[in-house]
Parts: structure tokens; C-alpha cells; sequence
């Protein structure tokens, strides 16, 4: 089960052509197939400088569906606490129009800010 892990599941029906699954634990349904790591489409996304329609093709999954995926890993980031003064390092990079990425990191520590 892609919700709680639990490899107690059982078929559940087909819709339109696909096989669906229910996981007797947690009772989530889903369907059996190509099912990428948050942290795999993540670090092809910032590591490896792949666009959202390459990480579509390449791990078989809508454009919408890898937007959306992209969208919740951004949102569970998580500030450390700050060490107080000192000097800030800065990098920004952008990705198409509107979208760039500015990362600060504390000098101090080497942690992302």
C-alpha cells in the first residue's frame, strides 16, 4: 500500500481497463503500477535539471500528477531555527518563466535557511 506501506491488499475491481487494489489495513484504494519516490522525482527534478514533461515521460505519469507531487514536497520543507548573526550565502536559479529557486545558506553552519 502506497498509504501505509502494508503489503496486506487484496483486488478490488477494475476501472476503465484497471486493475484496482484495497489495502485491508488501512482501506485506501489504488491501482497497481508505476509508483516513483517523492524523494527519486525530487532529486531527478533538482540534481539532475530535469523538466517537469522529462520526469513525466520518464517515469511514465501525467504532467499534472508530477506538478502536484513537486507542489507537496515543496510545501513539508521545513526552516531550521537560525543561529542569529553572522553572513549569508545566496544562489538563485531559475527554471522558465516565474518559477526560480532562491537558497540561502547560513555560513556559520552550512545549513539551508
Amino acid at each position: 500500500c502506497s498509504v501505509c506501506k502494508s503489503k496486506h491488499t487484496v483486488r478490488n475491481g477494475v476501472r476503465q481497463g484497471k486493475q484496482l487494489y484495497m489495502c485491508k489495513e488501512c482501506h485506501s484504494q489504488f491501482r497497481a503500477g508505476n509508483t516513483v519516490s517523492e524523494d527519486e522525482l525530487w532529486r531527478s527534478y533538482q540534481q539532475e535539471k530535469q523538466t517537469i514533461a522529462e520526469l513525466s515521460s520518464r517515469f511514465g505519469i501525467s504532467l499534472a500528477t508530477v506538478k502536484r507531487r513537486l507542489h507537496y514536497i515543496k510545501c513539508e520543507w521545513v526552516q531550521p531555527p537560525l543561529s542569529g548573526g553572522g553572513f549569508v550565502h545566496l544562489d538563485v536559479t531559475y527554471w522558465g518563466r516565474g518559477f526560480d529557486v532562491l537558497l540561502a545558506l547560513d555560513s556559520a553552519t552550512g545549513l539551508p535557511l
